[in-house]
């Protein structure tokens, strides 16, 4: 998702308040997530993993195992929430602990059990769009053999005229969809990870001007977050160019300083999380989950003590809850290292507010 540098990050800096909650347990009977066997989970809680600095977030609702992008170490995580326990961590030669990548999108497809992996040049957003002219990858990853099943080079096809890139989703098929934000972009990869084609670029193509944040996906309905008017926009996947149709909300609030977006499965793509660096998680909703309109609900602060400093940059569900993913861009990267010394991840669980939004 979004990555910033010192500069900006001065402008979204955001100070908590608010007391933490309670550590995570899980319930006897099973979960709400559609399509789950996971057990339901609730609770705030502490990944303890040294420079993990999770940036994006995905859940496998087959094998309960949640998958983050560890930005600045450019690596993948994986983790069992219910046994709170670091199951891997996937390391790739040539891009994991190398200043010139980070990897923060990933996304799994919850018909495959595939994993896509966002790898995009750093100097994107540590330039504010000023150089996009670095290597961006996106990979698959096969957890059944534990072997990537391709990784394709995206700056062969943009020729360095566009970039930081950072959201994956993927439609019925099992095509790929991968956003970029300096400006807003969206290439499609085949499913056979053969093919990669720019599938959308705004025009004229202004690199420091920050547009789409995320992607989520509902059957062939895609839905962006664009930050140049802060607006939600929705695409038909089924379409050979992606044309943005805007989504009107009510109240028209502007959604600011936006990252990554999620449509949770509890609630059956009717319901859609945008994550606000500065801010919290926007709540909107759209009542027949078909997006050519929607209501939006309020925002969910980022004031948790145990978050005090980070930024939100994803919404995740996880079993049946709803989780903040928080992100610490501030902290100074350790000698030799591309990530600060930090050790300690919080998840904040935000699902009861959003249920009260809801209600």
């Amino acid at each position: 998702m979004r990555k910033i540098s010192a500069s900006f990050l001065a402008f979204l800096s955001f100070n908590a308040h608010i007391a933490a909650l309670a550590l995570p347990k899980a319930k006897p009977e099973s979960a709400s997530g559609r399509d789950s066997k996971c057990a339901p989970f609730n609770g705030t809680f502490t990944i303890n993993q040294y420079q993990l600095y999770p940036e994006n977030a995905d859940f496998d609702f087959k094998s309960c195992l949640l998958y983050m992008g560890s930005l600045f170490n450019a690596t993948v995580a994986i983790y069992d929430p219910y046994a709170s326990k670091m199951v891997d961590i996937l390391t790739f030669p040539n891009i994991t602990h190398n200043t010139a990548y980070h990897i923060g999108g990933v996304g799994v497809d919850r018909r495959t059990g595939l994993v896509s992996i966002v790898v995009d040049a750093a100097a994107a957003f540590n330039t504010n769009g000023q150089d996009v002219s670095g290597t961006n990858l996106i990979m698959q990853w096969d957890p059944s053999t534990k072997t990537l099943a391709y990784q394709l080079n995206l700056t062969e096809i943009t020729q360095g005229k566009y970039g930081g890139f950072q959201d994956v989703e993927q439609d019925p098929d099992g095509n790929v969809f991968v956003v970029g934000s300096l400006p807003s972009s969206i290439m499609r990869v085949d499913k056979s990870g053969k093919k990669v084609e720019p599938w959308y670029v705004a025009q004229p193509i202004v690199t420091t001007q920050f547009g789409y944040g995320g992607l989520a996906a509902a059957d062939w309905i895609l839905l962006a977050n664009d930050n140049n008017g802060g607006q939600i926009v929705r695409f038909d996947m089924h379409a050979e160019k992606g044309t943005p149709i805007a989504v009107p909300h009510t109240p028209n609030t502007t959604i600011q300083s936006s990252d990554a977006i999620y449509l949770p499965p509890k609630y059956n793509s009717k319901v859609l999380l945008v994550a606000e660096d500065a801010f919290g998680v926007s709540v909107l909703r759209s009542k027949d989950g078909m997006w050519t309109s929607a209501e939006y609900l309020g925002r969910v602060l980022n004031n948790s003590t145990i978050a005090a400093g980070a930024s939100v940059t994803a919404p995740i569900q996880i079993g049946d809850s709803l989780y903040m993913v928080e992100e610490y861009f501030g902290d100074t990267p350790v000698t030799g290292s591309p990530a600060g010394n930090r050790s300690k991840f919080p998840f904040v669980d935000i699902t009861k507010e959003v249920e009260a939004l809801l209600a």
